[in-house]
């Protein structure tokens, strides 16, 4: 059984992932999709169930896009996302479509632009 500090640390970095994961715009579904982890043990992770191993909490890092000092120094604030929460999710969607998908979304935008 881990100790109590152990234990808090634990749920304070599960409350540290979930928070930058909403404050991004993502469900655990997408935020486990781009970690290449099931969103169940995600949720698990948030919670403060279990602990994140170190590659874990480097591929946690990674998809938030910060840097792993930020994403376990649970005493300080939270950095604020450099993108949008919707901005998030179009990259998130950009990231799982094919090449010629990619292409054709960028047209799409394209379009849009012009019409403004």
């Amino acid at each position: 059984m881990p100790r109590q500090r152990d234990s808090d640390l634990i749920r304070a970095l599960g409350a540290r992932l979930q928070s930058l994961r909403v404050a991004r715009g993502l469900t655990q579904e997408q935020l486990a999709v781009t970690m290449g982890v099931e969103a169940i043990s995600l949720s698990r992770w948030e919670t403060g169930h279990r602990a994140l191993s170190l590659s874990t909490l480097a591929a946690a890092a990674a998809a938030l896009e910060v840097s792993l000092v930020e994403l376990l120094d649970v005493k300080h604030e939270a950095p604020t996302p450099s993108r949008s929460p919707v901005e998030n999710e179009l990259l998130h969607v950009f990231r799982t479509l094919s090449d010629e998908d990619c292409r054709l979304l960028l047209v799409i935008a394209k379009e849009l632009r012009q019409r403004r």
